[in-house]
């Protein structure tokens, strides 16, 4: 463990400074900033017993999930490889006296960590930008901050995203580029969209790039199926691809 240990503190000094940490950081805050834009300068008239508050968190969370998610978690993967892919840095790292296991392994980890902080950062950001909702449209000082729901829904699609996370970096470690996962990530999202036009909800419930949507959606009937998918399916592909990039060579 101590070994595991070295190998995945070596992984986060690599991250400080890099376009993937910020991105996590960047990547939610713009839809955030985006759809409060568009609230504020809205004049509407409030239904009675409508909360407001809770169709502009759920707009971004429905963004975020469908769109922004699957895009920013193939980049993220595509920019871990990338540190390795750049100047051949395999051909050392591999030559290391550790588990070749252990190095994909933290990789994995290093990922999954850069989804929760987009996902914290996500659902910390709706709630501070409905709160200066409150403030500044009349009318809207005494609506509750649907702070459950937001968190819940974040969360919730983080831990679908495991399995589309896992297939994004086993393709961006075994090739070369950005390319390959980008490409696939772009496939991916196209056939989900066109799955949703058939109403295919089965389909969006076991489908990797869908189940973030599918697992933030309250009124999915497939809400459990798709978080359990994402979490166990994400563990055992993720396992997998360890295993075999273990016997891989770059060259």
């Amino acid at each position: 463990m101590k070994e595991f240990y070295r190998v995945l503190s070596a992984e986060a000094l690599k991250l400080r400074r890099t376009l993937a940490l910020r991105l996590a950081v960047v990547t939610p805050l713009t839809i955030v900033i985006l759809v409060f834009g568009i609230y504020a300068q809205r004049h509407e008239t409030i239904s009675p017993g409508a909360n407001p508050l809770t169709g502009f968190a759920q707009l971004i969370l429905t963004m975020w999930t469908i769109i922004l998610l699957p895009l920013y978690a193939a980049l993220a993967a595509a920019l871990l490889a990338s540190i390795e892919h750049q100047g051949n840095n395999w051909m050392r790292l591999l030559a290391l006296p550790v588990s070749r296991g252990f190095i994909y392994a933290a990789k994995w980890i290093a990922g999954i960590a850069l989804l929760l902080v987009s996902s914290l950062v996500l659902s910390t950001g709706v709630c501070a930008a409905a709160e200066a909702l409150r403030a500044i449209k009349p009318g809207w000082g005494t609506m509750a901050l649907p702070t459950t729901m937001i968190f819940k829904g974040a969360i919730l699609s983080f831990c679908a995203a495991g399995l589309l996370f896992s297939i994004q970096m086993w393709i961006s470690l075994r090739w070369r580029g950005f390319l390959p996962g980008l490409v696939v990530a772009a496939v991916a999202l196209i056939l989900m969209f066109l799955s949703a036009r058939g109403g295919g909800a089965l389909f969006a419930s076991i489908f990797p790039w869908s189940l973030p949507a599918m697992a933030m959606a309250p009124s999915s009937p497939h809400r459990v199926l798709a978080v359990t998918w994402g979490v166990f399916g994400g563990a055992a592909v993720s396992a997998i691809a360890c295993f075999l990039l273990s016997r891989h060579e770059f060259e």
